[in-house]
Formats: structure tokens, sequence, C-alpha cells
């Protein structure tokens, strides 16, 4: 892709490779090592002596515009798909997220009255917010003759946003029983994550206003009578594909997860009638070395009469964009201000409230409530998830499991899955159901894990 959409279509197309996550498997009891993600109390007094993760993925698109079936979920993903529904004529403002973690072995025992767990994962998070699709189709679409489109006129008091992050994470996790007053438990636990970062990119557009007109002589497509900010930010790999042979990791940073769980159990043992989590995940920053040859900010201000033509783009990578606009000075007014030599991306954290209630023998109801505490409106740079909540009826057996979330999000709005656990087999999706139908979000999780069970 070309122009602005380069980075855009990035981020969309590759989606193929997600929002709550492992959606349904989360709530187990039998979650074992994998319970630790969404708190770490979850593993004080767990149900395994010490549990192992084999390789466990997870991944999901979202987003407000594009709605995938199962039907066609194999071309749903392409890029002129994408391009004609999310950036077609009659999009709106588009919002995104694409989050893709792979879960490499790690490994979780106890000690007398502690539980220690060491994980790993890859990460890769992207987000598109307040972007005015109609905007980057005509940004991104070769010109037409007699579009019936052109003039198009922008008038935005919105910060548009694109932004991709990719990092490792490394973490060692305690949890411990605190307090039992009789059937009343209360378990604690702390996450330390060291980080690990392979590359960070954005684009920002603030309070952007102008015209895009067609010039007929020239034949091609024209910004003018505008105003606003456009700025780019890179760290590490290049986006626009090229030079990546040798992918380091160039972001160093430290973060912390913390947890708190109630259990109320009238038989004794593990076995609760009633359980409510308190947890903060995804606390802490990655600092790179910002490469100022890629990043800056530009005021613009093209006059009314004067023209800048989008053909200057065809063919400039996004991580050639700064370059480019600074050979037009008359329009693009460099900030020297946001040049500096580093910055810190926070992780997408979020506060998390669970509710577990024991129906009758193997049959659990979950409630689960997500809050999102990072923004993109003044870090760009950023990495978000969007706030949500779900109910997850579930079957929780020791060898099997069934589960089927029901969840809402301001993003992908009503989802509804299914997921499974089989011996050390689990697999599943958060929008299995409604993609038969239509659903604006398409994610799966599968992984593999086995442990040693408690006799309690």
């Amino acid at each position: 892709m070309k122009r602005i959409s380069t980075l855009l279509f990035l981020v969309c197309s590759a989606v193929a490779v997600k929002s709550q996550d492992l959606p349904g498997f989360h709530s187990s009891n039998y979650a074992g090592i994998y319970s630790v993600y969404g708190n770490p109390a979850n593993i004080a007094n767990s149900r395994y002596n010490w549990d192992v993760n084999i390789i466990g993925v997870n991944a999901s698109v979202g987003n407000n515009q594009v709605k995938y079936k199962l039907s066609n979920i194999g071309t749903a993903f392409g890029s002129d798909t994408l391009k004609s529904q999310l950036f077609g004529q009659n999009s709106g403002t588009v919002k995104a997220l694409v989050n893709a973690q792979v879960y490499v072995p790690s490994f979780m025992f106890k000690v007398k009255k502690f539980t220690f767990a060491f994980t790993s994962r890859v990460r890769v998070m992207a987000n598109v917010s307040n972007l005015d699709g109609k905007l980057a189709d005509k940004v991104s679409r070769d010109f037409t003759n007699n579009d019936p489109d052109l003039p198009y006129t922008i008038a935005s008091n919105d910060k548009m946003r694109v932004s991709v992050n990719g990092w490792a994470e490394y973490n060692v996790s305690v949890a411990r029983e605190i307090i039992q007053v009789g059937p009343h438990y209360l378990k604690g636990g702390v996450t330390l994550k060291y980080l690990s970062g392979v590359g960070n990119g954005s684009l920002q557009i603030d309070n952007l206003k102008g015209t895009i007109i067609a010039d007929q002589a020239k034949q091609d497509a024209a910004l003018t009578n505008a105003t606003g900010t456009i700025g780019t930010n890179f760290a590490g790999i290049n986006f626009s594909g090229d030079n990546n042979d040798n992918i380091q990791f160039i972001g160093r940073g430290v973060g912390f997860e913390l947890g708190a769980v109630y259990e109320y159990r009238p038989g004794g043992g593990n076995d609760y009638k009633f359980r409510l989590g308190l947890s903060l995940t995804d606390i802490g920053s990655i600092k790179y070395d910002r490469d100022i040859t890629r990043s800056g900010t530009f005021a613009i201000n093209i006059p009314a009469g004067q023209n800048f033509y989008l053909s200057n783009l065809d063919g400039v990578g996004i991580d050639n964009y700064k370059s480019t606009l600074n050979k037009y000075p008359q329009y693009f007014t460099a900030d020297r201000q946001n040049d500096k030599s580093t910055y810190n991306v926070s992780l997408p954290g979020r506060m998390q409230l669970d509710g577990d209630y024991h129906i009758k023998d193997k049959f659990f109801v979950n409630g689960n409530v997500q809050f999102s505490l990072t923004s993109l409106k003044s870090k760009a740079f950023n990495s978000q998830y969007f706030g949500g909540f779900s109910v997850t009826p579930r079957y929780d057996g020791r060898i099997f499991g069934f589960f089927l979330p029901l969840s809402y999000n301001t993003l992908t709005k009503f989802n509804a899955g299914a997921s499974l656990r089989i011996g050390p087999l689990f697999l599943g999706s958060g929008s299995l159901l409604t993609a038969m139908g239509g659903a604006h979000q398409a994610d799966f999780f599968v992984g593999v894990r086995f442990g040693r069970l408690s006799h309690k």
C-alpha cells in the first residue's frame, strides 16, 4: 500500500496471524498456569501442585466497521476487502484493535503456602482510533475522473491515531493465601515483568480541517485550505517491510501486575461457593530510542488556492513520510520540540473485576468487567484495550470443561462464543457463535498445558 494507508493496512492485513484474552477458558478452575494472566492471586492454593505450559496462541481482530462471517472468514482479512469496507466511501469514524499473543513454555509450582510461576509471551498490538474512514479512502485511492465524492471537506476535531507495538515479556509471579477467618479466604499475588521491545510505530493526525479537490488538468487529487497537525513516531523495525532481516529487541522496560481474590468456602478445602477478584494488569512501560530519521511532527498550513498533490506520496513508505514532508516546508512546518531522543510506550493497562458463582456440582457462572487504563489521545504510540464485560456459564470438570462466553465491549459490541478444555488441550473463540451471522470481531485461541492435580 502507498501513502498514509501503508501503516493502516499493515495493521489490518496482519490480523490473520485480539477484548478479553482466552475468552471462557480464563474463568476455569483448571486453567492452571494460564490463570495468572488475569489475576496473579489466582494461582494461590491452585488446583495443581505444578503446571507446565507447552505452547499457546491467542489472536483477535475487532473493529466498528467490518463484519466477519464464518462463511467468508478466509477472505475477510484480505487487504482489498479491508480497504473497501474499513476505509470505503460509506465508512465513518474507524476504530480497530488487533491483539496477538504467543505463550511460550512456562511453569508453575507450589512451595509450602506459596505458589510461584515463571511465564513468558510474545505480543503484538495494533490500534486504530477515531480515523476518518472516508479521508483514508481518498488519500489511498488512485485518482479517477469524475469522482462524485470530490470535493471532500474534512472538519475533524478528533485525534486520529494508528499505532503498532511488538514486545516480549518475562514474568515472575508469587501468590499465597493471606487471611483465613472461618469460611472466608483472602488470596494475594504479584507479578514482576521484564519487557523487551522489538518495535513501535505510530501515525497521528490532529484537528484536521481542509478540502480534497480534483485537479482535472493535472489528473490528480489535492489537499487545499488545510490546517492541523500530522506526525509519525518510530523505533525498531521498519514498518514499510524493508531491512527487517535481523529483527532485534531494542526497547527495555519493567512492569507489574497486582491481584487479590476473596473466596467464600462454606465446605472447606478448595471448593468455594462464591469468588471475587480484583486485579491491575499490564502496568509498566518500554523505553525506546526514537529513530529521528523517521519520526517527526508537522503543523499543516496549506492556504486556499494552493494545492498539495497526493501523488507526492506515491510509492513513499510510511517510514519515509518525514523526509517526504520535509520537502514541502511551505505546507508542513516541523516541530523541533518533538525530537527527543527517547520515549516511553505504556503497556495496555487494565483493571479487572471478576466474580465466579458455583451453581451446583461442576456448573458455574462467571462475570468479568474490564476497564482500560491507557489512552492514545495524548500519546499516539501507546496501546489500548477497550472496556467491556462478559458473562460465562460453564461446565468445569477435572478432565473436561465447556464454556459459553457472552461479552460486550465498546468496540465490537455483543459477541457470543464457545470454548473447550479436554485434558491438556484447550481451544475456543469469543465470537464463534455471533460470527455465524456476522460479527465485528474474529478471534481464536488454542494451547497445550499439563500439570499434577492436588488431592485437596
